[in-house]
């Protein structure tokens, strides 16, 4: 009789060796079917993860990496989380269902080669701003990591919009400014105000004055 080895395989079948090498492939009846449920379960963990962070973050940006060693990652990661921003790596198809489940289908045709999302979780433009950032710090960076497109407040925004979107100051200033321009008509406004009740109070007294010396 011939020698038997039972080898699991990824596909949910076990292969037997029978003697002189020839394989065949047995389906398992209850086993596979178990193997395939959890390895569905597990990537719709990943799925779910992926939708979760884009519905918690005030931006996400898709970038694109190419040529980056161990080191550069971790010092680029360390980048983002010193600013409350988190750089994760996931499979393209993994994002895929996730953009299709939220409604992100442009962010789709952006998948091709490695990528990463970054979720800026304090302020919309930390994420392209580092990443704008660190492809300026060296000439070799631009093509070490592209930014492809990100989400803006629920929207979807296409590279070049990224790339602006980084040179904004800080959402913080933004609101100062914003205030600032805002208070600018109040506080000439109350000037006038000032101006014109000075002058009545000086008009008052002359007229005070006025009838005071005819009765004298």
């Amino acid at each position: 009789m011939g020698e038997i080895n039972y080898i699991p395989t990824d596909v949910g079948a076990i292969k037997v060796s029978i003697l002189c090498g020839v394989f065949i492939y047995l389906p398992l009846a209850l086993g596979g079917e178990k193997v395939s449920e959890k390895a569905i379960a597990a990537k719709q963990l990943i799925v779910d993860e992926i939708k979760e962070k884009i519905e918690g973050a005030q931006s996400v940006t898709l970038v694109g990496f190419n040529g980056m060693d161990v080191k550069e990652i971790t010092d680029l990661r360390n980048k983002f989380r010193e600013k409350d921003a988190e750089y994760k790596v996931y499979k393209n198809t993994m994002m895929r269902f996730a953009f299709e489940e939220l409604g992100y289908d442009e962010l789709i045709e952006d998948l091709k080669g490695a990528n990463a999302l970054v979720f800026s979780k304090h302020d919309l433009v930390d994420g392209p701003k580092i990443a704008v950032d660190y492809r300026k710090e060296d000439e070799k960076n631009e093509e070490k990591l592209v930014l492809k497109s990100g989400i803006v407040e629920g929207n979807y925004q296409n590279s070049e919009q990224m790339m602006a979107i980084a040179t904004l100051p800080a959402t913080e200033v933004l609101h100062s400014m914003l205030a600032n321009v805002l208070q600018a008509p109040i506080r000439t406004l109350a000037g006038d105000l000032d101006n014109a009740i000075s002058k009545l109070a000086i008009a008052l007294n002359e007229v005070a004055n006025k009838k005071e010396n005819e009765a004298a």
